[in-house]
């Protein structure tokens, strides 16, 4: 039995159909997509991993070194004592320098860093109060001061949009005094505390940056008259580069 369907109601179904098929995309018609992945947040920098490196211009304070007798045996027959011949006094002048330092972040705040500081100061020794009555006499030397250092950093709280960060270091190293021509080198101990001020140019993940500080470095050992400590000041400014 055949059933006829009137025309018009098949001019609307065949309406119907084609207005459903115009209404897909054909990305759509063949294949859904699939859901956009979820990006990562960028971690804080600096963080626990972010390294830093930077160099400096440096300048060491100059201290005292001491004074220090020639003599000889005198005669029993002359009296006691020894027999003085001059005096020589020592002192080691402020100098300018160098700087290297790389640092790495156990946190955002904290960072351990090593590094060496390199400075040329020169010796001076008066000689004086000569047996014969010699001249007062002045006699110098260029020194090659090397110290190689390692500190923990605590940073405070930045402020300027994060761009300033202030800090704190302290740490020991090892000096190597080297005379002219490197005849002769004299080692010890050193010991430091610092604080300073880190000026980033931008929030970047990588930037860079200044470095400005200041402090002590106590000295034991190296070129001096005996043993003793020295106490001098310390002050650098660096390029930074933060990664």
């Amino acid at each position: 039995m055949r059933v006829r369907i009137p025309r018009s109601r098949l001019a609307v179904c065949c309406a119907l159909a084609l207005a459903v098929l115009a209404g897909e995309t054909p990305a759509e018609a063949q294949t859904a997509r699939p859901p956009a992945r979820r990006t990562r947040p960028a971690r804080p920098a600096p963080h626990a991993g972010s390294w830093e490196v930077s160099g400096a211009f440096l300048w060491q304070g100059g201290f005292d070194i001491g004074s220090r007798d020639a003599e000889l045996t005198r005669n029993p027959a002359t009296g006691n004592g020894p027999y003085d011949l001059f005096t020589s006094a020592s002192s080691l002048g402020s100098g300018l320098g160098v700087q290297g330092r790389i640092a790495g972040y156990l946190s955002r705040r904290l960072a351990i860093e090593g590094g060496v500081r390199i400075t040329r100061p020169t010796l001076k020794i008066d000689l004086s109060g000569d047996v014969e009555s010699a001249p007062n006499l002045t006699a110098t030397e260029t020194l090659t001061h090397y110290v190689f250092d390692g500190s923990l950093v605590w940073h405070f709280a930045p402020f300027h949009k994060g761009r300033a960060v202030p800090y704190v270091a302290g740490g020991a190293g090892y000096i190597r005094d080297l005379h002219e021509g490197n005849a002769l080198s004299e080692t010890g101990a050193e010991y430091h505390g610092m604080a300073g001020l880190k000026w980033w140019f931008s929030s970047r993940p990588n930037r860079w940056g200044i470095r400005g500080e200041g402090g002590f470095s106590v000295r034991d050992g190296g070129f001096g008259f005996g043993e003793g400590r020295w106490t001098v000041p310390v002050a650098s400014a660096s390029l930074v580069y933060l990664f």
